[in-house]
């Protein structure tokens, strides 16, 4: 009884330290969420093997996952970012009030647009910021009923490179290629602080003002395209994923050893 009060007190803790938007609380939260997995293995069997057999799920079910069901997905190798109509106020409530936020910061919205990979229905509200020559996207991914929405920013060079910050939550499904730069800023808690971690991005890079590309707002969607596809042929090349005819691609084993270990680094980073 006494185990299993210790146990539940340690539950109670973890999520009392998620609930926080402090990074190291929340980190600690995980960190108890792992104790209390090892103790239960533990006082169930007596066993330390037990106990470390039982945290070692916490890294075997994404493997499963990735094997059973994403190695058998089949993806469009191009991918085109047309216009399309918004999602409805019950799929996305939020939209117009992150709308206004970001056009309050200075952006002038360009387009509605987005994309369809497998089950996933993906659109994207572009904006551009003509004084910065920043780009901004409100992305907003639908699938089996689930939604999810992060932003962008990304600043393009007149090399060709790219320099994007994120508040996207989760690991990243492919790698990026040599000439795209990726600032993940989940801590964010408003647009205007998501605006000053890029600059604060493109100051660690030593981006220089004069070689920032100016964008052409009506061609923004050709430019998520372009990115889409630089990156595929990039993780074509590396091996992570292999064409299965002329219009789709999955992933090798080598990618699927690539998506397990960004969801181990994303699990062990939180």
């Amino acid at each position: 009884m006494n185990h299993f009060l210790l146990i539940l007190g340690l539950l109670v803790f973890a999520y009392a330290c998620r609930t926080f938007h402090h990074r190291w609380v929340a980190k600690l939260g995980w960190l108890v969420v792992l104790v209390a997995t090892y103790l239960s293995g533990y006082y169930l069997t007596g066993s330390h093997f037990c106990g470390l057999a039982a945290l070692s799920t916490w890294f075997l079910l994404p493997w499963v996952e990735i094997v059973s069901r994403v190695r058998k997905l089949r993806f469009p190798l191009h991918s085109e970012v047309k216009h399309r109509f918004p999602p409805s106020r019950e799929i996305f409530p939020d939209l117009d009030e992150i709308t206004s936020e970001v056009e309050e910061a200075g952006f002038e919205k360009t387009d509605d647009a987005g994309w369809k990979w497998e089950e996933t229905d993906h659109f994207v509200r572009l904006f551009y910021h003509p004084g910065k020559k920043l780009q901004a996207n409100l992305h907003v991914a639908q699938q089996e009923g689930m939604v999810l929405s992060h932003a962008s920013l990304t600043t393009r060079m007149e090399n060709d490179e790219t320099y994007a910050t994120t508040n996207y939550p989760f690991s990243m499904t492919m790698k990026l290629a040599p000439e795209q730069h990726l600032n993940r800023c989940q801590e964010a808690e408003t647009f205007d602080e998501m605006v000053a971690a890029h600059e604060a991005f493109l100051e660690r890079n030593h981006v220089e003002d004069s070689k920032i590309a100016t964008a052409d707002p009506e061609a923004m969607s050709d430019t998520i395209s372009q990115d889409l596809g630089r990156q595929i042929e990039h993780n074509l090349s590396q091996g992570v994923i292999v064409r299965t005819d002329a219009e789709h691609f999955r992933y090798t084993w080598r990618g699927c050893f690539y998506l397990w270990y960004e969801v181990v680094k994303d699990m062990l980073s939180v």
